[in-house]
């Protein structure tokens, strides 16, 4: 095709709305953020609300790429020098998360420990929590005795903090909490719409780099460790 068609194709193709990802439903945590919540996924066998996955994470010119490895998944594109992280991931009630930076204006100050300004962001919705397993599988060994203490994940108030920066500092803890909060009667029918993870995956980072939308990741730089 040349002349007139071929640029008047172009044109048509360049007006045609691009392919709408899945909306993100993750969260993300910076350096001394701490999050509550309550799981919805009960770790319990045949729960689709927690798995595992591998996901390749790279750069594309300014822009961090997410790519999920599996067999239905053309992943030719990914640099021969990225590797897919293992990873897991499940759904849960986010009550709210304590910052130790004011971000957002609506976030309200507190007092933290020794009388330190902290700031409460309240979510009060479904969220995915994304996390590595960690050396020797220290965050996930950190679930699992929950689970084992519980008996199930969705027992109880959990606390998710996050501490440094970078590759080499960073580091996340898992604990059980007094807390009583509970998730609302109204969002609790939610819970049969949740997509299961893997299927939330496959939707939202199965597409090429090349063909993701500028606002494929919501990434930044220290979101990756």
């Amino acid at each position: 095709m040349s002349g007139i068609a071929r640029i008047q194709k172009n044109r048509e193709d360049s007006r045609r709305p691009q392919q709408e990802l899945t909306p993100s439903k993750e969260i993300w945590l910076k350096d001394g953020d701490q999050i509550f919540c309550t799981s919805v996924a009960t770790g319990d066998e045949n729960d689709t609300l927690l798995d595992d996955l591998y996901l390749y994470i790279f750069r594309v010119n300014n822009r961090w790429m997410n790519l999920i490895k599996d067999e239905s998944v053309d992943d030719t594109n990914v640099p021969d020098d990225s590797r897919p992280a293992h990873k897991f991931a499940f759904w849960a009630y986010i009550h709210n998360i304590i910052h130790v930076q004011k971000r957002a204006d609506d976030w309200e100050e507190i007092e933290g420990p020794s009388g330190k300004k902290m700031y409460r962001e309240n979510i009060n919705d479904f969220r995915i929590l994304t996390l590595g397993f960690g050396r020797n599988d220290y965050v996930w060994s950190q679930l699992v005795e929950i689970y084992q203490d519980w008996g199930d994940l969705n027992k109880g108030v959990m606390r998710v903090k996050r501490t440094g920066t970078g590759a080499y500092d960073t580091s996340y803890s898992i604990s059980p909490t007094p807390k009583h909060d509970e998730i609302p009667k109204e969002k609790i029918k939610e819970v049969k719409n949740l997509p299961e993870i893997k299927k939330y995956f496959l939707d939202r980072y199965s597409t090429p780099p090349e063909k993701q939308d500028v606002d494929s990741s919501k990434q930044d730089d220290t979101s990756l460790f």
